[in-house]
């Protein structure tokens, strides 16, 4: 159990002073990972790092995958994937549907549309092709894998050569349409460390997406060469419409990738140069959301201090956007043991509240951005968690999340929140047919008010933090508004308005419908 500092009370009392709206008493999780059937691999080494959420049986309902990678030499371990049943039910069918991926380990996994037919696809990264023992952890690397989703769940690999000739060990990865031709692209994480302490420093792998599930890898630029470690996330941090990437650094300063247009065109751009301070390095997690509704994307940093006294525990650095891709520190969460955060509106007011994978309690929004501490969340028994991971597990409206922990079982929290603030869920599918819509905008706003205050501002991506995704189907908090106007701006320029949405609902929005241009 972890105390907070004299520094972090001071300030949560300030927090907790100004604040008007916060209400904790509607808001409460419990633990029903066992009675779900969501139990995870077992004891006492599950090996669980990343998290997927997505609905890839098409029933309306959230599925999860979780790939497996063992801590100690325990030989090879299959990937898991729970299908949702409803009624906060589980099953695990990865091998029914083909995706158990039996190998000596995976850390991330990816649910990706990447034949534009309408349903998800699977992207695995894989670490080690067979068991290894000390003192070689990193031997025996494996090449990634795609598993094509042939119908309602069930799938075949379809790995391309060029794929399965490289062998670097995978963590993080991102599938995003880097060049905005219509189709998402890959990108890969090899190795942990980063910077320092590699035995063999590792390419990071790229690769773009020719159609019909062909890739042609690429062997040089930045996005292969920057010394990446652990997780990643693709984003528009500098807000210029392509999505750009962001790559952990467990020993050095973050990669921050701009994307700079066309094929594998980025740059690398220093963190002090844009307001970030180079040693807080985001080492393990990066996330962005954002936090204050100003439509600009902020950034959570998690990193575990390279040395120093408090080195045991990780760190949490906040930063705010100032609109112009530049940012501004604005605190620090201390003694946390899990590798990422995750911004999602827990109690539905309209602003996004911050879960930090693996701590017994949640924060609270108060609008602004400025965060204190919400109700607690059971953490009996974990042990070495690593990511947390968003979905509407039983489409009631409020958002649930996933603990994942390499040393324990997982912990899955059912939201109970029974207070009167309305939701909004968003299903997008962009022109070419692609599901999610991933580099889309959505925008919400009071009905009639199209295009002043926001009410919340939301990107439809891949991957970030430590190698989580949330459900794909974008969430609203709308407070006490029953009806709002919707805007989306589709990566590929296509923006469309749908005015007076009703509240309580989940709204599909098609590319096809939309017009080219300015949204008036």
């Amino acid at each position: 159990m972890k105390t907070l500092n004299l520094n972090s009370i001071v300030y949560l009392i300030g927090v907790l002073a100004a604040s008007t709206s916060l209400v904790l008493g509607d808001l409460s999780f419990t633990d029903i990972t066992l009675s779900s059937g969501l139990q995870g691999a077992g004891a006492p080494n599950p090996g669980e790092h990343g998290i997927a959420w997505g609905d890839v049986t098409l029933d309306g309902r959230p599925d999860i995958y979780v790939p497996i990678t063992t801590a100690k030499d325990q030989g090879t371990e299959p990937d898991l994937f729970f299908r949702n049943l409803g009624n906060n039910i589980f099953v695990e069918e990865a091998k029914l549907r083909g995706i158990d991926d039996v190998d000596g380990g995976s850390h991330g996994g990816i649910w990706a549309d990447l034949d534009n037919d309408g349903d998800f696809d699977l992207v695995n990264a894989t670490t080690r092709e067979k068991k290894w023992t000390q003192p070689h952890p990193h031997k025996y690397p494996g090449h990634n894998n795609i598993y094509r989703n042939d119908g309602n769940g069930f799938f075949s690999d379809v790995t391309p050569s060029s794929i399965k000739k490289i062998k670097q060990g995978s963590r993080g990865l991102n599938a995003f349409d880097m060049d905005k031709d219509g189709d998402l692209d890959l990108f890969f994480v090899n190795g942990h460390a980063g910077s320092r302490g590699e035995v063999n420093p590792d390419k990071n792998e790229v690769y773009r997406n020719d159609g019909n599930y062909m890739f042609t890898a690429f062997t040089s630029g930045v996005a292969v060469t920057c010394p990446a470690g652990q997780g990643s996330i693709d984003t528009d941090w500098d807000m210029d419409g392509d999505m750009d990437l962001i790559a952990c650094n467990r020993s050095g300063i973050l990669n921050m990738l701009r994307n700079n247009g066309g094929v594998n065109n980025f740059s690398l751009v220093k963190p002090s140069s844009i307001g970030i301070d180079d040693t807080h390095r985001g080492g393990d997690g990066v996330t962005s959301a954002d936090i204050d509704n100003d439509n600009d994307i902020d950034l959570l940093l998690v990193a575990r201090p390279i040395q120093g006294p408090d080195r045991k525990w990780r760190k949490a650095h906040l930063y705010k956007n100032d609109g112009d891709g530049t940012f501004t520190y604005q605190r620090t969460f201390t003694g946390l043991d899990g590798f990422m955060g995750s911004f999602v509106d827990l109690d539905n007011d309209g602003d996004l509240d911050l879960l930090l994978a693996g701590e017994k309690v949640c924060y609270l929004n108060d609008g602004s951005g400025r965060f204190s501490i919400g109700p607690e969340i059971s953490i009996e028994g974990i042990n070495d968690p690593r990511s947390v991971a968003c979905a509407d597990i039983d489409n009631d409206g409020d958002m649930d999340f996933i603990y994942s922990a390499r040393e324990s079982r997982n912990f899955l929290y059912r939201n109970d929140y029974d207070g009167c603030n309305k939701w909004l869920k968003v299903k997008l599918t962009a022109k070419n047919g692609q599901a999610g819509a991933f580099g889309s905008k959505v925008k919400i706003y009071a009905a009639g008010q199209a295009g002043a205050r926001l009410l919340g501002f939301r990107e439809a991506k891949s991957c970030y933090g430590y190698m989580a995704q949330d459900d794909p189907i974008l969430h609203f908090g709308l407070g006490s508004h029953s009806l709002v106007d919707l805007m989306v701006e589709f990566l590929d320029g296509t923006k469309m308005v749908v005015k007076n949405v009703c509240a309580n609902q989940t709204v599909a929005v098609s590319g096809h419908s939309g017009h080219d241009g300015r949204v008036k």
